[in-house]
């Protein structure tokens, strides 16, 4: 029902509210803060499926679940447009922000012998490089490496990365 008549909403007009449209983490009168919160699997995968695909309702239902809020999809279907539109445009500007982040602390530049050995093909596996480095390579806790938290996996992601820059400025030192 939301998800039909989100759909109707041309590209041109989704466009414009990125631009000029309000942004609200509210959401059933629950105030998201920010998704830095939300379990880490939900955030690199569930939710840009999810958006991209159009389901809002799923997508907002699994947010709530994940924040203990427990509702029906019915109570997520009786949201005016207005206030899932500013909730829309709140989670794209925070998915934004996220990826931004990211880029600006966790990316490195691979050395010339990294490149050589072939790194790159690691790239077609995406998040799930990130999910078996925590996991430690076992199969069994990746389930459990999803559901950490999106902001403690940051932390000890940016963390690996200043112990990398750290143990490659050491070798230089040698």
């Amino acid at each position: 029902m939301l998800n039909s008549l989100l759909s109707q909403i041309s590209n041109e007009d989704f466009n414009f509210l990125i631009k000029n449209g309000k942004r609200s983490s509210f959401l059933l009168n629950f105030d998201f803060e920010s998704l830095i919160f939300t379990e880490w699997g939900l955030i690199k995968f569930d939710l840009p499926d999810l958006f991209a695909t159009g389901k809002f309702e799923e997508l907002f239902f699994l947010l709530l679940k994940d924040r203990g809020v427990n509702v029906f999809i019915c109570n997520i279907q009786k949201e005016p447009i207005a206030k899932v539109l500013n909730f829309i445009l709140w989670i794209r500007d925070e998915l934004e922000t996220i990826s931004e982040l990211e880029k600006t602390y966790l990316s490195s530049n691979p050395s010339a012998k990294m490149f050589q050995a072939g790194i790159n093909k690691l790239d077609q596996f995406g998040a799930m490089n990130t999910v078996d480095s925590l996991a430690g390579g076992d199969v069994l806790k990746y389930e459990l490496v999803k559901k950490l938290k999106y902001n403690v996996v940051f932390d000890k992601q940016y963390r690996e990365v200043i112990s990398g820059e750290i143990q490659s400025k050491l070798a230089k030192l040698k």
